[in-house]
Order: structure tokens, then sequence, then C-alpha cells
């Protein structure tokens, strides 16, 4: 890798590629490079994180967006971000000055059980500790894979104290290193031997033999004293005490603790066969929180209910995370778009520091030099013009004070005469876009626009973009073959009478495991104050649903009628899904003849398809928009960002092995501060906060 110098180009300006340019641009940059440029096809920032502004100002998201509390790189980028802003003092009007502002707590968590022909719903809340995530002096390594084993143990000590009073429907964890004193039947029975069994993680004497059968006996003394078969509330209770005994016992009989390879050792098989193979209950595998891991990480093959697919290591360190490393709430919510709170302010810092920005430039291919060394050329297409004399695209508008992308570019920045594209301007930010007679090639050249390059588009572009790379180099091929992506859908409705109305009492909420094809469901009532909506139409709920799709990628089907196909097939199975399955969470929104659509906001008289028409649905079917998954044995395909192969290319994106190889923000963040590492010389995890794979 060349020394720090010259021109930067970042490919991309999702959360990789902007993670990355932070970290570049840190104060000084311009001692060390010329230029910082980040080029993006159409006029939003963000790739999956992008949101949008549309009728009303309503918020129109890619999915759903949640953050956890174990962020730490996210969350400490975020704060950086809104610190170096300073609203208060440069845009006082902004309604978001803050960071703790813009993502608030989140405690509720809901999983769906099956219930005969009916579901329940069991929600749980998870204590708040006095940590906050992102903290300047925070390494985030503060817990060893020990505290892991005697959290999860303490998890299930909680989890059946919980038992005594708590009505069926409802259950509240803690994670606390202090629970409170055991009381009720269940207790009693288990008590004493989950007591020897966390002691014994600190007796050196004993072996993980001794620990695993301290569990078992916990677990036999529990199931003797639980109606599994009759009440659902105790069955879930064997469950979890069935599943954590699981883990912990795989955790030590596999040598986790001292295998220098960690979680990773376990990652080429599936989760659910690693916790039968260490004596879970078959029932396990169906339960709702089991369900809910797979579908926090879209983990089906080709969207296949029937074929989960999530590396145990992965898992098992995912979900240690989630459960004990969260700082302050286990959910962070964002109070407005993702584009909003997140992206948007990250781009303002990033533009006041010098980062430059060509939006409309959609990425043709990379070309490398004659030796196959090194990029040397890229070419893209500018998709539209610019004004004349505009120096450059500036993508923000406001809504209620607050800077927001807009669903449309701002066309009087743009060259005239200008005309909306077959299709309508999304088609700018689509693979399949009709080619326009307006658009011209560009083409940059190594060592007159630039020196390094930061490839940080999705992992499905990669085939589509860089076809030289992957024809040149083995372990290119491999990749793209092998890192396996899944298409998403999702729809976002608001209504006019509030959740108690509807008869949901619990709000802000995020429901999983429950019907498909949108088995998630967020309750998110504290976005809707950032809207614009008139009096007389004003929603007081809004609902954000999400699943997998079955897309299969690569496909021979020809241009854009593959996207089409898809949008039909989504909006037909989001009208069925409302007028089918909303009655658990909605029962005031259900009539005899299906979903009370008159109750949508801007539904204006419509039902069915016409009515959806006017609320916002997602079909995430393009290559770049597709998500990535960690399925069982992929793990070592994965380049890391330093890893490219070629002198002056560095790789960013949560397809990377960044550490934390799972589709989120997070391990996007990790990666782009990773490439930027490379960039600069460092240590690959030269301030990269919390835990990680080796």
């Amino acid at each position: 890798m060349k020394r720090p110098g010259g021109k930067v180009v970042i490919l991309g300006g999702g959360m990789a590629g902007l993670a990355a340019a932070w970290r570049l641009s840190e104060p000084g940059w311009h001692d060390r490079f010329d230029s910082i440029t980040v080029y993006q096809r159409g006029w939003r920032l963000g790739g999956k994180g992008a949101s949008s502004r549309g009728e009303n100002g309503r918020i129109e998201e890619h999915g759903l967006h949640i953050w956890l509390g174990s962020y730490e790189n996210a969350f400490g980028l975020l704060r950086e971000c809104y610190a170096e802003l300073d609203r208060a003092r440069t845009d006082p009007a902004a309604p978001i000055k803050k960071w703790d502002e813009a993502l608030i707590p989140g405690d509720n968590l809901g999983l769906a059980d099956e219930l005969g022909s009916d579901w329940l719903m069991w929600l749980g809340t998870f204590t708040r500790n006095n940590g906050l995530p992102g903290e300047p002096d925070s390494t985030g390594r503060e817990q060893t894979v020990i505290e892991f084993i005697t959290r999860a143990i303490r998890l299930v000590r909680d989890f059946a104290e919980s038992l005594r009073g708590a009505p069926p429907a409802g259950l509240t964890l803690s994670t606390s290193p202090d629970p409170p004193p055991p009381k009720g039947r269940a207790i009693d029975a288990i008590g004493y031997a989950v007591l020897t069994a966390m002691s014994s993680l600190a007796d050196s004497q004993l072996s993980a033999r001794a620990v695993s059968d301290a569990l078992e006996h916990a677990l036999d003394a529990v199931r003797d004293v639980l109606d599994y078969e009759n009440r659902p509330d105790h069955k879930r209770s064997w469950l979890l005490l069935s599943l954590m005994t699981a883990v912990i016992r795989g955790i030590l009989a596999d040598n986790l603790v001292t295998d220098p390879r960690g979680f990773r050792a376990i990652n080429d098989e599936d989760f659910n066969d690693w916790i039968a193979r260490h004596g879970a209950h078959p029932d396990v595998h169906e339960f709702a929180l089991v369900r809910g891991l797979y579908d926090l990480v879209f983990g089906y093959l080709d969207a296949d209910p029937e074929r989960p697919s999530f590396g145990a290591g992965l898992a098992v360190f995912l979900t240690g995370l989630v459960l004990f490393q969260y700082k302050g709430a286990i959910f962070w919510k964002m109070t407005a778009g993702m584009g909003d709170v997140i992206i948007a302010p990250v781009y303002q810092a990033l533009r006041r520091r010098g980062v430059r920005f060509e939006f409309f430039h959609r990425l043709d291919a990379l070309h490398l030099d004659e030796n196959r060394l090194a990029v040397d050329a890229i070419s893209f297409t500018r998709q539209v013009g610019l004004a004349d004399g505009a120096d450059h695209y500036e993508p923000l508008t406001t809504v209620r004070g607050l800077p927001v992308f807009p669903s449309e570019p701002l066309v009087d920045q743009l060259a005239t005469p200008v005309m909306t594209p077959a299709g309508g301007w999304h088609c700018l930010e689509s693979h399949w876009a009709e080619r326009s007679d307006d658009e011209e090639p560009r083409r940059l050249q190594r060592g007159v626009d630039f020196d390094h390059v930061v490839l940080a588009v999705s992992v499905g572009m990669l085939p589509i973009v860089a076809n030289e790379l992957i024809e040149d180099r083995p372990e290119w091929r491999e990749m793209t073959t092998h890192i396996r992506t899944v298409a998403t859908q999702a729809f976002q409705i608001w209504m006019r009478p509030d959740e108690p109305t509807l008869g949901w009492h619990e709000p802000g909420v995020t429901i999983s495991a429950y019907l498909r094809p949108f088995e998630t469901w967020a309750s998110m009532p504290q976005t809707l104050w950032a809207e614009d909506w008139p009096d007389d139409d004003r929603p007081g709920t809004v609902a954000y649903f999400c699943g997998t799709l079955s897309a299969p990628w690569p496909t021979t089907e020809a241009g854009s009628g593959y996207a089409q196909r898809h949008q039909h097939v989504v909006r037909r199975a989001a009208v069925d899904y409302i007028d089918r399955n909303l009655g658990p969470y909605f029962p005031g929104a259900v009539t005899a003849d299906g979903f009370a659509w008159h109750l949508l906001s801007g539904v204006n008289g419509e039902r069915g398809e016409p009515a959806l028409a006017t609320q916002h649905v997602s079909v995430n079917v393009d290559p770049s928009d597709r998500y990535v998954q960690s399925v069982p044995g992929t793990e070592r395909y994965r380049l890391r960002p330093d890893e490219s192969g070629y002198d002056n290319l560095i790789l960013a994106g949560d397809w990377t092995d960044c550490g934390m190889n799972a589709g989120c923000i997070e391990a996007a963040t990790m990666s782009g501060l990773e490439a930027a590492n490379a960039i600069l010389g460092r240590n690959r995890y030269h301030r990269i906060r919390g835990y990680y794979m080796p």
C-alpha cells in the first residue's frame, strides 16, 4: 500500500463509504491528501440506510432501521458528528441538535408465539443501565468470554424469577450483574444448581463437564415444576432454559474460551444445528426467540423459512453483544428518518470538512492497469447535468426545520430543460434504469483524478462494476460466488387513530417471529412529530413492517421487468397481509370484511391496492439493495478491507471481513473505519471499539 497522499475517491455513499470519509477527513487531512471525493448514484446518500421525505413530509424508509445499544462504533461516529456540527450554534432552527435527540432508548421487544390457531404476543422489557453507547473513553471490550457465560446464567435465573406473578403475555428481563433475590417454586428448584454452576466458573479445579452437569441438573429441576404442555409462559421458560444451557454447554465443550479462533471456530455450522448438537430440546428450533434471531439477520436461504441459515459463531457472538453489552437500552430508535438524523448530519459535517460529493454518478466499471496490479481508471455515467454555474449539487431540503433528503431531486439545481425520466426519478437509483440521451460518460484516470480508491458499493454490485477484478483474481470469484444476499420487502402505513384506540397498548415495541412475509413489525409513533400532515388527516399511528423476499439473484430475466414483477408481487402480498393479519396488533382496525382501509391517512376513499398506493412500499431487489447474509461456511470467502489484492484499492462494506460479519450499520461503520486505517497505514483495528471476531 502506498503511503498516504494524493487524491482519494470513495465509490458509494452508504454508511461504509461515509465512515471511511469520516476518518480520512479528520483534522489535518489536507496535510495528507489533496482531495477526498465521494461518488454517488442518484441524489441520496445512505445506501440501504437511505430515507427520504414524500407527500406530507412523510418519512419513507428503505426498511426498518433500529440501532442496538451495543453499536459502539456507529454511536461513536454519530456522537462525534453531532458535537462537531454544533447545531445549537450553527442551525438553531433545527429541532434535533444532539445525538440523544436523534435516537432515544427503546426497551420493549416482542416475539410472536403460535398457540393453536391464535397468536400470542410475548412482550419483554429489558432493564436499562447507566451506560451510554459510544462514550469517548470506552473501548467496548470490558466483557470476557467467562463474563459472557456468567451473564448467560444470570439471564436464565432472571427469566425463571420472572415467572412468579408475571402475566402470561408479558415478561421483564434483566441482565444486571446483580440480579434480585430468588422467589417462587421454580426458583426453589433452580437456585442451588444455578449458583453451583456460577461458582464453578471461577473454580479452575472444576471441569467444563462439571459446569455442564450443574446446568443440566438445573434444567431438569425446572422442567419438573413447569406445566410445559398447557402453559405457554411455562413452555417459553423451558425453551429459553434449554437454549441457554445448550449455548453455555457448547461454549465449554467446544473450547471456545481458549480456542484462538474464538467463535469463528464454529462458524461453519448453522446455529440451530450447533445447539442441537449440544443438547437443545428439539422444540427450541421453533422457539420464538430463535426465530426472532434468524429474522434479525434475514437468515433464510432464498427467503425460504424452511431453510434457516446463520453461522453459529456469529449467532452466539451477536447474541452476547445484544443481551449483555448494550449501553443504556437494548434498542435505540430514531426520532425521524434514518436519512434525516444519521445520514444528513454526517453529510453536512463532511461537507464542512471539505469532502466533495459528486451526485448523479452511476459507477459502470473499474479498470486495471496493464500489469494488473492497480486500478488504473474508473468509468461512470453522469446521469444528469447541473445548472449552469453550479459547482455542486446540494441534496438537502427541510421539513419542519430538519435537514432531510427529498423523495425526488431538487430540479432547480439541474440543467434545464430537465424532464422526469421514464419510470420516475427513482430509476436513477436503479441498476435497471433506462439509459437517457442526456447521460454522458465520465472516466477518471489514476495519477490525474485519483490515487486511492475505496470501493464501498454493495457486494451485489461487484459482478456488474468489478468484472475485470473478478476475472483476474480467484479470491474475488470465490467471494462473489459464495457470499449470499437476499432481497427484502417493507411497507409503512399511517392511521389516524392512535394505538390505544386501535387496541394496542405498548407503544414503541418491536415484534418479530410473526407471520410471513412481513414477520417483523415496529411501532414508530416517535417519528410522527417530524412529518407535516394537514390537521384533518394527521396520523396517530405509524407502523413499519418488513421481511425477506424470494427474488433469486443473479437472474436471466431481462431489463426492468424483474423489478416490476417483484413490485407487483410485494404489493399484492402487502394488501393480503394487511387484510388478514393485523388483528393481533390493531384489533380496532379489523372488520368483518378485513382491514378498515378508511382509517389510513391520505387514503382518499380507496381500498386494497389503490389504498396501499397512498402509503409507502419498498421492494429491495436491486443488487445494491439486497441484504448481505451470514451463511455458515462462507466467512472464509470474505476479504478484509485491506485484502483487495491491488495496490491502490481498499474495500468497505458489511460484506467484508470486518470483525462483525453481519448485515448491520455497525459492520458497515467498522469496515469503513478499517478501510481508512488501511489507507493511512494504521493497524486494522486502530480506534475500532468493541469486540470482533478474530
